[in-house]
């Protein structure tokens, strides 16, 4: 009888775990099915944003129906508006990119099949990727426009650039889209100068008493030049002057000197970018007006720097009231939402509800 018993109470619990597996997964598919729902009337009531040349650029997307495994189909390419629109509406993609490359035959499934004609020039700022790490969205976004600032700022001044564009990429971060003619060409060996000269990659700026002709050698002694013009009583402070930076053999004094104000130098001078996109000539990048899956944000063009706010100019939906199952507590501020939410059943705008689904902290239980 005792046997029986501990049978029929293991059974018991194996029947309730199953249970609950069962109605998670249950959960789980109706959130998928919101959003996959939502992701499609924004998609059909708005304009999306095709790349120049877009009929030269491949095109990819990750479908929200495999999800949560994320699955990339590639090597598309459209003649049209109207096929690209009618591709995402059919498929609604948790994600869309694009080429920032342009082909002959986009298409085609070997790279070197694609006859590459150039590709714009890409910069990544995104949070992940900076020196001070935060769990928090909002402060993450706040260190990102921060980095983006200093970005842009050196492609103007150091590259004379004019001709580029600022995304938001509707997650923790920005893309900045350089479309000058004269970039276009360039390949993976010119693009990583360019970063070199960004990210100040270099191990050492002077060798033998010289001065190395390298990017992060000109970049720090020219700042150091400059801060020598403006103040100075750095000059008796790191005992050196303009006329012992100009000496073709620096003094061990000058050496010394140069060293020492590396450490300053870097912290205002590096800017923190993802290298690889930038020195990739055939990287994949969000396309602008797309949803973000892992947000719900929209890819958005910045027009001002400052007054973007992505939790405010990035939101693509409503706010009717949902309902919605947090599994832990959060704090929220996104739109008019800036709050404290425990865990458990909660109502909350539509738009606020969709980027705590994508984010991965609470499941969909229905309209409000």
């Amino acid at each position: 009888m005792a046997a029986d018993s501990g049978d029929k109470l293991r059974y018991k619990a194996q029947d309730e775990e199953s249970c609950a597996a069962d109605t998670k997964s249950v959960a789980m598919e109706l959130t998928k099915l919101y959003l996959e729902k939502k992701f499609r009337e924004y998609y059909s009531k708005n304009d999306l944003s095709l790349p120049a040349k877009f009929r030269n650029r491949e095109f990819a997307f990750v479908p929200m129906e495999l999800l949560p495994d994320f699955v990339m189909f590639r090597h598309i390419s459209f003649k049209s508006y109207e096929d690209f629109k009618a591709y995402v509406l059919s498929k609604v993609p948790a994600h869309i990119y694009f080429s920032s490359a342009y082909y002959e035959k986009p298409d085609e499934a070997k790279m070197e099949d694609k006859g590459w004609m150039g590709a714009d020039l890409i910069f990544d700022i995104d949070a992940d990727h900076l020196p001070v790490k935060t769990s928090s969205f909002e402060k993450a976004l706040e260190l990102a426009k921060r980095e983006l600032k200093k970005l842009v700022a050196v492609l103007r001044a150091d590259f004379g650039i004019s001709n580029m564009r600022i995304y938001f990429s509707g997650g923790r971060g920005y893309h900045v889209h350089v479309h000058d003619e004269e970039f276009l060409s360039l390949g993976s060996a010119e693009r990583r100068e360019i970063v070199d000269y960004l990210t100040l990659n270099s191990p050492k700026i002077v060798e033998e008493r010289r001065l190395l002709d390298s990017n992060a050698a000109r970049r720090i002694v020219n700042y150091l030049r400059r801060k020598l013009e403006d103040d100075q009583s750095l000059s008796k402070k790191l005992r050196i002057s303009l006329r012992d930076l100009r000496k073709e053999r620096l003094t061990k004094k000058a050496v010394n000197a140069i060293e020492n104000f590396r450490d300053d130098a870097e912290r205002v001078l590096r800017v923190y970018i993802d290298a690889p996109v930038t020195a990739d000539v055939k990287r994949l990048i969000r396309l602008p007006s797309s949803l973000h899956g892992k947000t719900g944000l929209k890819v958005v063009e910045v027009e001002d720097i400052d007054e973007f706010e992505p939790l405010r100019d990035a939101i693509a939906f409503g706010d009717d009231e949902v309902a919605l199952r947090l599994n832990r507590k959060v704090h929220i501020r996104i739109g008019e939402l800036n709050t404290r939410i425990h865990p458990g059943r909660v109502k909350l705008p539509e738009y606020a509800a969709i980027f705590l689904i994508c984010r991965g902290v609470a499941i969909y239980e229905g309209m409000a």
